[in-house]
């Protein structure tokens, strides 16, 4: 599998590296401009053999070819993504394709600097990062994972370098068992599972969660206000680190609660964990102003699911994905139509059954897809254990629970 070490990097020799910088995003920005502009002209010309002459000797030959590997596979995906389109088998959630764009900040009118150093061209020992053209730097950050590395990208952002080192590896252990999980995705329990081995339900409380990222909204929408009464402006500094912080702070809540469900998935010996799948939900568009608010700008399932599938590999549990159409609303104890809800109430006319909505949604994904049968007792599906606290103001951890 592969992961990525993130770190930050504070060099010894800051012009040298920083001139090093210029020369990489200058001659991506001359390669994409030759590209954009032959493409536009109905024939894109793929040679660079006179860029690669022009900067091989300032930045290095092996630079060179990284930059240039890395702006062709850019084409490439531009070129299959129009294809796509044109087929219309184009995913939902791009609504736009568009040619590589340059290496520059429009709102500040700067270049981006980017370095791209190839794997065999880089050494990291004792927290010392050594570069080519005698370039040294100092690490600050974990290396968690190590295996083969890949192709180090450095970035410049907010008066600091922050390196990204992939890295093929391997799980940190293997499935105890061979049991399963049934996981109900949504908005106010990001994360409803039933595990077998373990008798209660589990459902994760998003409202903290809900109630932080109101809080920042309602931070937004006065910077916005503030800068139109100012200037007429449409952003800020000031603006975006307000969006930055509304989502760190998702997913880090994301990221402890998937944390925690993973590690008792893990101790309870799952080796499969089947998930609904709601690709398409904001699709339909009918569920209310404050309800298609929440679908669109709030919540992320894409992120969720990644987040699920990424922790879930680390040790060795699968992931599957199934259609969970449905399963929210037929009764898993007689399986009758006929029922009630009313926000998390879920109530069967025919048998009586009283549950909680989202976990009546797991056990019916582990009757369809898993080993669940029908039946289940009433009570406990009633009251599941409800894991929460992970978004106070102050921590987001749960006290006892160790992240994975």
């Amino acid at each position: 599998m592969r992961r990525t070490n993130t770190f930050a990097i504070k060099f010894g020799n800051q012009d040298r590296f920083l001139e090093l910088a210029k020369g990489c995003s200058a001659l991506w920005n001359v390669v994409n401009n030759k590209r954009r502009q032959s493409f536009f002209s109905g024939a894109i010309d793929y040679d660079t053999e006179d860029e690669y002459k022009a900067f091989a000797p300032n930045i290095g030959s092996a630079t060179t070819q990284q930059i240039i590997r890395k702006n062709d596979a850019a084409w490439k995906a531009f070129f299959r993504l129009l294809k796509m389109k044109k087929e219309g088998i184009l995913p939902s959630h791009i609504r736009r394709v568009s040619p590589p764009g340059y290496w520059k900040d429009r709102d500040k009118n700067e270049v981006k600097l980017r370095v791209l150093i190839r794997k065999d061209c880089y050494r990291i020992k004792d927290r010392t990062i050594r570069l080519p053209k005698k370039i040294r730097g100092r690490i600050f950050g974990n290396l968690r994972w190590s295996g083969e590395q890949g192709t180090l990208e450095i970035h410049y952002w907010d008066g600091k370098w922050y390196a990204y080192m992939p890295v093929e590896t391997q799980a940190i252990s293997q499935p105890l068992g061979q049991n399963q999980s049934y996981v109900d995705i949504g908005i106010r329990y990001p994360v409803t599972a039933i595990i077998e081995g373990i008798p209660k339900p589990i459902a994760y409380d998003g409202s903290p969660l809900l109630s932080d990222w109101w809080y920042w909204n309602r931070n937004i929408a006065k910077a916005q206000k503030e800068l139109k009464l100012c200037n007429s402006k449409q952003t800020s500094p000031r603006l975006k680190r307000i969006y930055r912080t509304r989502q760190k702070r998702f997913r880090q809540a994301v990221n402890e609660y998937i944390a925690d469900f993973v590690r008792r998935c893990r101790d309870a010996g799952v080796s499969e964990i089947y998930a609904g799948d709601l690709t398409g939900i904001r699709n339909n568009g009918s569920k209310g102003c404050k309800t298609n608010t929440m679908i669109n700008n709030f919540w992320s399932h894409k992120y969720l699911i990644d987040r699920l599938m990424w922790t879930a590999e680390n040790y060795g549990i699968v992931v599957k994905l199934v259609n969970e159409r449905g399963t929210s609303s037929i009764c898993p104890k007689c399986r009758s139509d006929d029922i009630v809800r009313r926000g998390r109430l879920f109530k069967c006319k025919n048998c009586g059954l009283e549950a909680h909505r989202d976990v009546v949604g797991a056990f019916n994904i582990g009757f369809v897809y898993g080993n669940l049968h029908e039946g289940g007792s009433n009570r406990v599906m009633a009251h599941p254990e409800v894991v929460m606290n992970f978004c106070s103001s102050h921590s987001s951890n749960l006290e006892g629970t160790p992240a994975l």
